[in-house]
């Protein structure tokens, strides 16, 4: 059975199959993990086997030998520089992740172990930092449900340990809905409850096309364009959101028009994935305004439906 872990150890002495280099672009010899998992492999012979790969993009994630760690593998993976988050840092970082667990599974690997990419020199604000490695872990896991795999975060640090320990109970834990998932609903409940109550803005967010540029109303689009992105970052995008519409048997018309009355008999968590399925349904991409759910009012009622069962939970 797959797991995410965090333990208080130095990476180069996890005997996991694969550990992951936070590597740069060119592949060389850097300090601090980087440095140290080159010294522990053999400078030589990983600067050879690098040398010979020629680089790798952020984002992106390259493999080579072990050498003379107990991991058999040593997965170089190149997270972003942080600069303002504006700059798809974000989506770069998910992406390393994803990238070195997809060439585990390519690999036949069952275990491996990850420093906290990009956190270091590269600057990248420690929360964030967590989120997206959770993040992108506990996507791997939920979208490779026949691939088992032992994820192990190496970490010296004991307010980065506390930190990751606090974003995965919150991420892949289960009890109820976070405070930050709650923050967000009560943040956007009057914005959703205005464009919909608005019939010029409601017609205007009704006939948005994601394909064209936006015309009018640009502050409004940047509102929800920044709503969009903390939906994912606070987790109201839940990843698992696919395996409760397919356990609770949802019809697609119920998901696409969600009533009062059919929200009342959901959990906390059903009602998380049918917000899910608004933001991830086909025909919206991610990263794209959800302009007719806003519109259509189905946000607000999704929104203040959950807000109520949080309260009456209390």
């Amino acid at each position: 059975m797959s797991s995410i872990e965090i333990k208080k150890i130095g990476i180069t002495k996890l005997d996991t199959d694969a550990i992951v280099n936070a590597a740069n672009e060119g592949l060389w010899e850097g300090g601090g993990v980087c440095g140290a998992i080159f010294r522990d492999a053999g400078s030589a012979e990983l600067t050879k086997a690098c040398n010979v790969i020629g680089g790798c993009k952020t984002g992106n994630a390259v493999i080579t030998p072990g050498f003379n760690l107990p991991a058999k593998y040593v997965i170089h993976a190149v997270g972003p520089r942080w600069t303002d988050g504006e700059h798809n840092e974000p989506k770069l970082l998910y992406s390393a992740y994803k990238q070195s667990l997809l060439l585990a599974k390519e690999k036949g690997l069952h275990s491996i172990g990850f420093p906290l990419i990009s956190a270091g020199i590269f600057g990248y604000p420690l929360d964030g930092a967590w989120r997206k490695a959770i993040q992108a872990c506990n996507d791997f896991i939920c979208n490779n449900s026949d691939y088992d795999i032992t994820i192990i975060f190496a970490v010296l640090d004991e307010r980065i340990l506390e930190a990751g320990e606090k974003t995965l109970k919150a991420i892949v834990g289960d009890e109820k809905v976070e405070n930050t998932v709650i923050q967000w609903c009560k943040k956007y409940e009057v914005l959703f409850h205005a464009i919909h109550e608005d019939d010029e803005l409601k017609e205007f967010f009704e006939r948005y096309n994601v394909y064209q540029p936006p015309q009018g109303h640009h502050g409004l689009y940047q509102i929800l364009h920044v709503c969009m992105k903390e939906a994912y970052d606070s987790n109201v995008v839940i990843t698992d959101y696919g395996k409760v519409v397919e356990g609770g048997k949802f019809s697609d018309r119920d998901l696409a028009n969600p009533s009062k009355e059919w929200l009342t008999n959901l959990t906390e968590k059903q009602i998380l994935a049918v917000i899910a399925w608004h933001f991830r349904r086909d025909h919206f991409c991610e990263g794209s305004w959800i302009c007719e759910s806003v519109a259509d009012g189905h946000m607000a009622l999704l929104v203040d439906t959950l807000l109520e069962r949080c309260e009456k939970q209390d």
